[in-house]
């Protein structure tokens, strides 16, 4: 049952718009979007709250799960693309006023905040001002230390930052100099001594999380999607070709050892997927194909998200929300919805939605 809807005053307004029709440099037509992280307003819920990621509000906003109505809304000076990490009673973001931020999950109270670079010079961009180092990877948040990433251009320099998930002090702030040709745009991973971070344009690099060494990057294309499996496999696209120009460049997913950085295989067409034990969901042009432990294959009009609660397997598309059975494919049930849903949240047996449109919407 639809419990109800949430709609912010204006819709999303994603960071990157469109998608470039030729790169001649590696040449590609027709590509997937690279950089498509922030089409809806990213969320997560815990605690009986969801927290959102405003773009066009320039904020951080809870709502109660149950009614949906606004609680608190922390604003700042730049957009908040990433879905918000909650933790120990508290929610964390980065904005693009180039901070990352730390409060209160009762109350929105702040309790601290983190300016990446010292450089506060602000640019023009899509009828706004950002940082020049804006905090595009949002908060990471393991092992009571909070991680994040502020920079924009790979021919200036980044920043990738450790600190205090309690108190913000600084464990490190490493400067990935802008000769080495890096960027951070994304949300970001990690395993229990690495962390990825991804680039949107080129594929994933990699840090030791202890003391931010850079490692270097993975193989294969770009893409501000990305799955780390429990057996330290990392997947991400949509990527396009690799660095090889006689290569296919029919888009895909690429998996990698994110220890190892060898290139493992590559998904073709393939730009979503969700690994559960021995089963992978993947979704491919408009289609959801099983694989492994179950075998199932369903057709779809524009897939472009899916989460797994339970036995069920929720995909979003096209103004609608699919539930299908994880194990045998059959589909359950049809949730309508105004817009392309790009971003799914579970939790205390309630389905959570974002979409284009700037809507959030509530299942039962």
């Amino acid at each position: 049952a639809q419990l109800g809807i949430f709609t912010e005053k204006t819709p999303p307004q994603p960071a990157w718009h469109g998608t470039m029709q030729r790169d001649a440099w590696a040449n590609i037509a027709k590509q997937k979007e690279a950089r498509a992280y922030d089409k809806a307003f990213n969320l997560v819920t815990a605690q009986g709250r969801v927290f959102m990621a405003s773009s066009s509000g320039n904020a951080c906003v809870a709502l109660d799960a149950a009614d949906g109505k606004e609680i608190w809304r922390h604003l700042v000076q730049g957009a908040v693309r990433i879905a918000p990490a909650y933790d120990n009673a508290r929610v964390y973001f980065g904005s693009d006023d180039g901070q990352a931020y730390c409060v209160m999950a009762a109350t929105g109270n702040r309790v601290w905040s983190f300016r990446g670079s010292s450089d506060k010079t602000l640019i023009p961009s899509d009828h706004k001002f950002i940082s020049r180092y804006p905090c595009r990877t949002g908060v990471l948040v393991q092992g009571g230390k909070a991680y994040c990433g502020f920079g924009l251009l790979p021919w200036q320099d980044n920043h990738l930052a450790s600190l205090n998930a309690t108190t913000g002090a600084s464990n490190y702030n490493k400067t990935v100099a802008a000769a080495q040709w890096y960027s951070m745009e994304g949300p970001m991973l990690a395993s229990s001594d690495r962390l990825f971070v991804l680039q949107g344009r080129v594929s994933p690099i990699s840090f030791q999380l202890s003391n931010g060494n850079l490692l270097g990057r993975l193989p294969g294309g770009g893409g501000t999607f990305a799955v780390l499996t429990p057996d330290d496999k990392l997947i991400h696209g949509p990527g396009h070709g690799n660095n090889d120009w006689a290569k296919s460049r029919t888009f895909h997913l690429q998996e990698s050892n994110a220890i190892t950085k060898a290139d493992l295989t590559r998904h073709s067409r393939a730009h979503r997927v969700l690994v559960n034990g021995s089963t992978r969901y993947y979704v491919i042009r408009e289609a959801i194909q099983a694989t492994g432990g179950s075998s199932w294959v369903q057709t779809m009009q524009e897939p472009e998200t899916l989460i797994l609660g339970g036995s069920t397997l929720y995909v979003g598309g096209k103004n609608e929300i699919r539930c299908y059975h994880a194990s045998s494919g059959a589909l359950l049930r049809t949730l309508p919805v105004n817009g392309v849903v790009h971003c799914l949240a579970l939790a205390d047996g309630r389905l959570f939605a974002s979409t284009h449109s700037g809507k959030i919407y509530a299942f039962h």
